[in-house]
């Protein structure tokens, strides 16, 4: 029996946004939070760049309900009003967009046209689960260097103990 290319790509997707959740709720609040770019501002811009790319049609997704551009671009510190519940929420919105992505075979692999290149839902899948794997080491290193405990890992078939 072959199994839907559409149900592995969620089996690691969901994984990636455990691990978002757990961070979110266990990041010791000295990392979380500063007066320079630490885990929060990592986790949002995961967050957004993610409400974007899971959108049907990024190239017209509306920047403007980005609430803070600058934290979103990790060029400034976000605001207090990103905080732990917002992250959560926000993580909520982009479950719901990602069950909403077409995942039948044909349209999950649609050829499509986005930002000057041919693109596919797998490929906008694929991008985020680089980017927001990447953010979360971005995080673990802003965990090392306060000799705080590194992320729990979480991966299909790969739990570690």
């Amino acid at each position: 029996m072959q199994q839907d290319l559409s149900v592995v790509v969620l089996r690691h997707l969901k994984p990636i946004l455990e691990m978002l959740r757990h961070t979110i709720l266990t990041c010791p609040e000295q990392v979380f939070a500063g007066d320079k770019i630490l885990v929060r501002e990592q986790l949002y811009h995961a967050l957004v760049g993610m409400d974007v790319w899971f959108s049907d049609k990024p190239n017209e997704y509306n920047f403007n309900e980005i609430l803070d551009i600058k934290a979103a671009q990790m060029h400034g510190i976000a605001p207090p009003h990103i905080s732990r519940r917002f992250l959560l929420a926000y993580l909520g919105k982009i479950e719901h967009k990602l069950a909403a992505m077409p995942m039948n075979p044909e349209k999950f692999l649609e050829i499509r046209e986005i930002g000057g290149r041919e693109m596919t839902y797998l490929d906008q899948c694929l991008v985020q689960m680089r980017h927001v794997q990447h953010h979360l080491g971005e995080v673990d290193e802003i965990m090392r260097s306060h000799q705080l405990p590194l992320l729990e890992w979480r991966g299909y078939g790969e739990y570690l103990q």
